[in-house]
């Protein structure tokens, strides 16, 4: 009975079927077994690009927020404060002998024409205090010095020697208020009311601004070195999206690559010694009697020389070329183990890669010093 039904079955139709799907099944385990194994390997990949593009961004950014930092300080932050003194509240009026041919000024001019702060463009002579601020998609502020401050004080005093790639230090005591609009205007200390007239709360303002200024630069200076320091941010941003290593050892190989182009140094231009030109006026008799040179010694009186501004080096400026054109960073990384017990990493050796970019909006990738603009950005490309 039992040898009778089981050839019956077997002749049926769906004993064909049954058949070939027992040979089969073998088959679609192991298929399946390879999509599972697959899937791990892509996803191991995927993690580990991720790890890399994050790594690389948050590690460059650092870069960049620091060279933005610093432009910013350069110029256009002080500019910015320093136009307090532009307003109608801090005009000066020329000395009775000039009232005639004269225009009343601001402080700020004082201060600009006399070397003390740069202005931005486009009007540099009769409204750089009160251009407006450059549009958004503006890639050149035109930030810059005087043109004549060897005019309105002496020519040895000229800005020119400082707006290069390597500026030059000038002569102490530094000029940093035109000597010439102190002659012809009532620019004055008045012993008897300082608090009152114009010439002590202008300077009081300017080196409070240039020693925040200052300390500003030096904030910035430190926190970069110390998230550039090992390449901490590049290895903790990579070992938070990998569990196979630890954050000293994450991304070494790619961090290696990177190491080389994140030592980027700025120098600051500090003057120990300024000079600040008055009137010699007196306001009880009202006689007037040409400018009077006060020297304030900065270094001494404040601990520390004053912050005018800082430069990259040489050594910082190719270094910013090449992440310009873009550094190619390649990282291996470790596979999970499989079912067949097969070394992929020995016989692939699989890696990720990336290309990062930090770019400003000039040929020479060079936006801190001179002409500082606060643009530099970051990219990553496959």
């Amino acid at each position: 009975m039992n040898i009778y039904y089981l050839n019956r079955k077997w002749r049926e139709r769906k004993a064909q079927v049954l058949l070939p799907a027992v040979l089969l099944a073998p088959i679609f385990a192991l298929v399946v077994y390879l999509l599972f194994e697959t899937a791990k390997v892509s996803m191991a990949k995927i993690r580990n690009q991720f790890a890399l593009d994050n790594a690389a961004y948050s590690q460059v950014s650092s870069v960049s927020t620091y060279l933005n930092s610093v432009a910013m300080v350069n110029g256009p932050l002080p500019y910015r404060v320093m136009q307090y003194m532009a307003d109608d509240a801090h005009k000066i009026r020329p000395k009775d002998s000039k009232r005639s041919v004269l225009p009343d000024i601001t402080v700020f001019d004082l201060f600009y024409k006399g070397g003390g702060v740069p202005a931005i463009g486009p009007n540099y002579d009769d409204k750089a205090g009160t251009n407006k601020p450059p549009a958004a998609e503006s890639t050149n502020w035109g930030l810059k010095y005087f043109e004549k401050v060897g005019e309105h004080t002496d020519p040895k005093f000229s800005r020119a020697a400082w707006e290069k790639e390597n500026p030059k230090p000038l002569d102490e005591p530094l000029p940093l208020i035109s000597k010439k609009l102190a002659e012809d205007y009532l620019f004055y200390a008045d012993e008897n009311d300082m608090d009152n007239s114009p010439a002590l709360p202008a300077m009081s303002f300017y080196l409070e601004t240039y020693v925040r200024v200052g300390s500003i630069y030096k904030s910035q200076d430190y926190a970069y070195k110390e998230l550039s320091k090992n390449e901490v941010t590049f290895r903790e941003g990579y070992s938070f999206n990998v569990s196979s290593c630890k954050p000293s050892e994450c991304g070494r190989q790619s961090a290696a690559q990177l190491r080389k182009y994140l030592g980027i140094q700025t120098k600051p231009m500090t003057i120990k010694d300024v000079m600040f030109y008055i009137s010699q006026y007196s306001v009880k008799y009202g006689w007037h009697n040409g400018a009077q040179g006060i020297v304030f010694h900065a270094e001494a009186d404040l601990k520390e020389p004053l912050f005018q501004f800082a430069y990259l080096d040489q050594a910082s400026r190719s270094k910013l070329k090449t992440l310009g054109r873009g550094v190619l960073l390649k990282q291996s990384f470790s596979l999970p183990r499989n079912i067949f017990n097969i070394n992929l990493e020995q016989k692939y050796k699989p890696f990720v890669r990336n290309r990062v970019k930090l770019t400003c909006p000039r040929g020479n990738n060079n936006c801190v010093w001179p002409n500082p603009l606060p643009k530099y950005n970051v990219r990553l490309e496959p």
